[in-house]
């Protein structure tokens, strides 16, 4: 996309042959949109769109990605990372993306990496499309999660299972946890983490 030409996109708009349900511009004139999905009639996909010319170009954000960013954002200010990780587990919770950008946009302001208005956005529908997912856990795991976030005295949501699993490896960076080590407690499915033990 050049300089001139303006990113448009429009619930109802057709992006990669699947019909746009929700759009949201960001500051940078980037689209998030949540989009029709095949799994089910509820689920969706979350792209990031960067621009539409001379050819589209979009990314699929991934909470592992910001479990990544945030490790980076603590190294980085210890006191604004754990400020950006309240205003995620604020939005878990139910408050609004903008309303979170409004009070922690000062303490967050210097932290490299993603902005608190792309992932603020980006998970609160990536964490809703967890939860539509969700088809349970062994108890086990249940209970680890549920320590985990004890530890930081997050509390869970009715309704948010699905998306605690999320939540947990944001919880484990802020605890200290190195990315790779979160990756490998939360059971996510990580490819660099496979071929570090041997995949191919």
């Amino acid at each position: 996309m050049t300089s001139n030409q303006v990113l448009v996109l429009n619930v109802g708009d057709k992006y990669r042959g699947k019909t746009i349900r929700d759009a949201v511009r960001l500051s940078t004139g980037q689209y998030l949109i949540k989009t029709d999905d095949s799994k089910s009639a509820r689920d969706f996909r979350v792209k990031l769109v960067l621009r539409l010319s001379p050819t589209r170009k979009s990314i699929t954000p991934k909470h592992a990605h910001f479990a990544i960013d945030l490790y980076g954002k603590l190294n980085a200010n210890l006191e604004g990372a754990r400020s950006f990780f309240n205003a995620i587990v604020e939005v878990w919770h139910g408050r609004d993306p903008s309303e979170a950008l409004v009070k922690y946009q000062n303490t967050v302001a210097m932290l490299p990496g993603y902005s608190l208005e792309y992932v603020s956005h980006a998970l609160k529908w990536i964490l809703e499309q967890e939860d539509i997912n969700f088809q349970g856990r062994p108890l086990e795991k249940q209970q680890q999660l549920d320590a985990t976030l004890s530890k930081l005295g997050v509390a869970v949501p009715p309704g948010r299972l699905g998306s605690e699993l999320a939540i947990a490896l944001l919880c484990s960076i802020i605890l200290g946890e190195h990315p790779v080590q979160a990756f490998i407690m939360a059971s996510l499915d990580v490819l660099p983490v496979k071929r570090g033990r041997g995949a191919v």
